[in-house]
């Protein structure tokens, strides 16, 4: 058929031609007779040119007042044409059909979440919103076109919004009810096109200040006694009480401390988990005087345990961060190697910047591995691999989880690679900042 219609337009061109070279050798000849070529080809192409003009002036109102799907009554040279037009006007109405069902059903969709959408430019003017953010922010169809600031205009929001850092969220108080707390995320979409996402999230900051002042309370509560028992242990004389006296007493201040670091624990991870990423204070810190230091403060532990520390860390390496969670991390990623590493064994410790302006941390013992159906919780809380040893070692379970915390408020994600019998490596990136930065208080 493509073939039929391409020699058809053809045979319609070099018609055409002819008919324009004949015109031509008419006005010449009427020219002659008439003694004046130009005149007479002037007069005959005008009338050419009339044709042309009139025949698209007649092919206009054909199309226009084209209505059914055959041909009826058209001229023999404007059917192929017409037939052309007519497919593509029903591939059109299937393709708009197409685009309608999915408008319809990414409204339906969008409109059915539970969190608000919004959609700005780069300069923040409004794009487009769901009907949670109609609900939620009140907005309107008038909006669409301003800044998104002039219906928020709370400042850490604002502060939040110029910001360059994409990789966080903040929290403001909702315009309209000073009760409500609203979460925002911010992400990249499309170019130079933002998608801005906020949920309430008041109930759950509730729930959270109920189970942190649960926590302190009762932490409190068996920090008293805990010191009152530690202060009567302490005052016993071992040196003159019988050896099983002496295991005994050994054994109550062995579990007295575990028991306060428990404490200590679990008061640490719940700090981490109900405080805010934008309240934290983030500052420039030196990552070699950071181990250096907890090197030094494991040395007795080291010696004791007969291992060895390796350590390829690269100078001058910053990175941004809250001082006293890196140095937790660490020190309980340090801690946890020692745990579950064989007397003898070395210890590894890499740091090493990439090309992504990040910090590779790495630290990997040759101990007793993990299982592979325990690597994905060993970050929980309480999760122990080894109960029996964890317990004899002293150990509370909240370790890693609180590496995990630390390490996700700092934008990242904690990796495990183990082989069971073998050894452990954790492992994740910090973000690097130039040696002449003073100050990275992002909050």
């Amino acid at each position: 058929m493509k073939n039929k219609d391409l020699k058809l337009k053809k045979f319609s061109f070099i018609f055409d031609l002819l008919h324009l070279i004949l015109l031509i050798f008419l006005s010449i000849l009427i020219g002659l007779l008439l003694n004046n070529i130009f005149l007479s080809t002037t007069a005959i192409l005008s009338i050419f040119v009339i044709k042309i003009i009139y025949d698209n002036y007649q092919l206009e109102k054909l199309i226009f007042n084209f209505k059914d799907k055959g041909v009826l009554n058209f001229p023999k040279k404007y059917e192929n044409l017409i037939l052309e037009i007519n497919k593509n006007y029903e591939n059109f109405e299937s393709i708009a059909e197409k685009f309608n069902s999915l408008e319809k059903r990414f409204k339906e969709l969008s409109d059915s979440m539970p969190d608000a959408a919004v959609v700005i430019d780069k300069n923040f003017n409004t794009e487009w919103f769901n009907e949670t953010a109609r609900k939620m922010l009140f907005f309107e169809e008038i909006d669409i076109g301003r800044p998104i600031q002039h219906f928020i205009r709370n400042p850490s929001f604002i502060e939040f919004l110029n910001t360059k850092e994409r990789d966080f969220y903040t929290y403001f108080t909702s315009p309209q009810n000073y009760n409500i707390t609203i979460q925002c995320f911010i992400v990249p979409y499309a170019e130079d096109k933002f998608l801005l996402t906020f949920r309430d999230v008041s109930q759950q900051d509730q729930l959270d200040k109920m189970r942190q002042d649960f926590v302190a309370n009762v932490s409190h509560e068996l920090k008293t006694p805990l010191t009152v028992l530690f202060g009567y242990l302490e005052t016993f004389d071992l040196e003159n009480k019988t050896n099983s006296d002496k295991k005994v007493l050994n054994e109550m201040l062995k579990q007295a401390k575990r028991m306060d670091l428990l404490i200590s624990d679990l008061l640490k991870l719940t700090k981490l988990q109900t405080t805010k990423i934008p309240d934290k204070k983030f500052n420039k810190i030196n990552l070699k005087d950071v181990i250096d230091e907890l090197i030094n403060s494991f040395d007795q532990e080291f010696k004791k345990n007969k291992n060895k520390i390796e350590m390829s860390i690269s100078e001058n390496l910053y990175i941004r961060g809250v001082y006293e969670e890196i140095y937790s991390a660490f020190s309980n990623l340090i801690n946890n190697a020692l745990m579950y590493s064989d007397k003898g064994t070395s210890i590894e410790i890499n740091c090493h910047s990439n090309d992504n302006n990040e910090i590779i941390f790495a630290i990997k013992d040759y101990g007793v591995g993990i299982p592979q159906e325990d690597i994905d919780r060993i970050t929980e809380r309480f999760y122990r691999v080894d109960k029996s040893r964890s317990r004899d070692a002293g150990g509370a379970g909240l370790g890693l989880a609180i590496v995990k915390h630390i390490i996700e408020s700092h934008g990242q994600n904690i990796h495990v690679r183990s082989t069971y019998g073998q050894g452990t490596t954790f492992s994740f990136t910090l973000q690097k900042v130039d040696q002449d930065v003073d100050n990275l208080n992002m909050s």
